[in-house]
Order: structure tokens, then sequence, then C-alpha cells
């Protein structure tokens, strides 16, 4: 009953919150995803930059954009499909095929899980007006593609199809290296068929791009990582960059996320609906980078926490990531109190991974299957009796 009180309380927070910084300030993210000048879309600016370059044979990591490349040749190869067009084209339609992909990561999960149209509608709107997904489709990250990869590992898995499942998280995990620890599931599981396709699906899409950008811009790729350094910008919502925000080393970041990724692993072993979004929401504490655009990696998750009746806390977890990027301009100062604000994007992804990760008493489990009842055929008797 205190928890719930508590969610409800934090959501109303949080949804005012965001309502006084809109009256305030507007919407740096609208603003952004309309506008036509293209420093206002860096991320996909750079994309664009590498594909180009690709295509003409030049360098993919020394295009003269204003923000690095931090992403491995692939995910420079599976762009290429954009370089003959305009780069402002090409980022309005890259941005319309990322909130799509967003969506329907979200609707895959309510679907399999047979949730109410209400809960679909809900948490859809919620989603497309979150800082998160906005951001993303400002800058022109790549966290849509990541989010259907993760969506696709979740569904085919839960069919009992642990090749394909295995197959999207290798491709996940070789556009953006850092969600490796995510593959700690089906090692936990012992999903060994899983394990093997996402090795050799991540080898095998690292392999092709270094064959296609040639293995001298793999090797640019490596001295580009090497020479970054932990952002402590408030964005980043990690443990190791929360420790060095506050003026401590980063490695007790670093032993504190892998001390959250073990309690994960553990606690959600036998929890194959919600494992894989507890996972990801403790890699991204881990992780030296884990930007608030992450989150929509997580927002899946929140289908199943509504699934278990948990409304209070889905109410919670669906207002807070409503926060803009314009709660930054309260915090730039150095002091204790602004590093503490700085650091409210990490609260918000604190926040999704103790609900995705810690059971809270009184909570309708829902229809949690254990391992051994992922898919096949009892998995397609059990949907047929359902309805």
């Amino acid at each position: 009953m205190v928890g719930r009180v508590g969610a409800l309380l934090g959501a109303v927070a949080a949804a005012g919150v965001t309502l006084w910084l809109l009256v305030t300030y507007g919407s740096s993210n609208i603003d952004r995803v309309l506008a036509a000048d293209m420093s206002w879309h860096p991320d996909f600016d750079t994309f664009h930059r590498s594909v180009v370059a690709l295509v003409n044979g030049q360098s993919i990591y020394d295009t003269g954009a204003s923000v690095v490349n931090l992403n491995p040749p692939f995910w420079t190869v599976l762009l290429t499909p954009v370089a003959p067009l305009d780069v402002l084209t090409a980022y309005r339609l890259f941005g319309v095929i990322t909130v799509f992909l967003v969506l329907l990561a979200v609707l895959l999960v309510a679907w399999e899980l047979r949730a109410p149209y209400w809960m679909w509608w809900v948490t859809a709107a919620a989603v497309i007006v979150s800082s998160p997904l906005l951001g993303t489709f400002a800058l022109g990250q790549v966290y849509g593609v990541l989010a259907i990869g993760l969506a696709v590992a979740w569904l085919t898995q839960r069919r009992g199809k642990p090749i394909w499942a295995g197959i999207a998280f290798g491709l996940v995990i070789a556009i953006k290296p850092t969600l490796a620890p995510i593959l700690l599931l089906p090692v936990v599981l012992r999903q060994w068929s899983t394990l093997r396709a996402a090795v050799a699906a991540g080898v095998s899409a690292t392999l092709a791009g270094l064959l296609v950008a040639g293995p001298k811009d793999t090797v640019r790729w490596w001295e580009v990582l090497r020479a970054e350094h932990l952002s402590t910008f408030l964005d980043n919502a990690s443990l190791p960059s929360l420790v060095s925000r506050l003026g401590g080393p980063a490695w007790i970041g670093f032993v504190l996320g892998a001390a959250a990724l073990i309690f994960t692993l553990r606690r959600v072993r036998h929890d194959p609906d919600m494992a894989l979004w507890a996972v990801t929401a403790a890699t991204l504490l881990f992780s030296p980078v884990a930007w608030h655009n992450y989150l929509v990696l997580c927002f899946p998750g929140v289908i199943v926490v509504l699934r278990r009746r948990r409304f209070a806390t889905a109410t919670l977890l669906l207002t807070m990531p409503q926060i803009g990027v314009e709660w930054g301009f309260y915090w730039q100062g150095d002091s204790a109190v602004d590093r503490i604000g700085q650091s409210l994007y990490f609260l918000v992804l604190l926040l999704y991974w103790a609900a995705l990760t810690v059971k809270h008493d009184g909570d309708d489990p829902g229809e949690v299957r254990q391992p051994g009842h992922l898919g096949g055929t009892e998995h397609r008797a059990a949907r047929t009796a359902d309805q």
C-alpha cells in the first residue's frame, strides 16, 4: 500500500514538473524535431556523413562531423540505403521509422501478452510524447532499431524459437556492443542455442562491417573508442557516470553496476516475461554510457508491469520520462546540489530497473511462465484456450 501511494505521488510530481517546464520553456525536443538545420540533429548528421564516406571509399570516422561516430562499421553499412538522399530528407525518414519501430516494439509485447486495448493506447500515447523518444527522433539516434531487435528476441524466445532470438540479440549487440551484458541472460538460463546463435550473428555482422568498410576503418573505430572519456553530462544515466559526477572514481560505479546485473539475473531468471527488460535496465546502469534516450529500450517492459496489475508503478514509469531536457537549465553549476539535480535521469533509469526487477508484495503475477513453458506447442495451445 505504501509503495503504491509513493508511486502515485511520484507520478503526480513528475506530471507537475513536466507541465511546469512546458509552460516555462516549451519543448526543446519538438523544436529540434521540426528544425531544418542539421546542427540540431547531430547524431544523424554524423551517421549520414559516415554513409556518404563509405560509398565514396573514404574514412567513415573522419568526416568532419560535429559529433564523433562511436558506432561500429556494421551500423554504417546498414544505413547505406540513405546515401542517395539529401541529409534532411534522410533524417526525417529515419525519424519516422524510429518512432514506428519503438511503438512496434511496445505493441508486439502488448499483443503477445494479450493486453487489453486500453493498455496499448495509453502506453503508446505516453511513449510518443516522452522525452526519450522525442530526443531520439530529434538527434537521429539508433535506439529504435535496438528496441525492435530486443522485442523480436523477447517474442521469438517466448515462442520457443531460440535460434531466431539469438540472431536478434547478436545483431543488436553488433550495432551497440555496450549491450553485450544482455547475453548473460541466456547464459544464466542455459539457453545455449540462443547464446550460440547470438555469438554467431554478432560475429558475422561485425565481420561484414569489417569487410565492407575495410580493416583500416575498423582499427580507426577502436582508436576512437579508446580516445573517448566517460561523460558526466546530466543526460548520462549510468552508475559510472553518476559516481564520477558526484566526485568519486568511476570504477565504483562499474562495481555497483555489476552488482545490479548479478542481482537482476538471480531475481528474474524464472520470469521470462520480465527478464529481458529487467536485464536491459541493469545493463544500462552498468554501461559507461546510458543516455536518457536509451530508456526507449525498456519501454516494452511497462506492458508487462501493466499486465501484472501494478497500475501505480506503471503510472510512475509512464510519467517520469515525460520530464524534458529543460530540467537541465536549473542545474548548471558544480555544487553538490547541482550535481544531485543533474542526476534526475539516473533516478528515472533506477526506478525502471527497480520496477522491472523487484517484485512488489501484493502484485498480481499475471501470466508468469517457467522456462519450460516458453513456446512451441504448449504456448499455442494456451493461447488458443485463452481465446
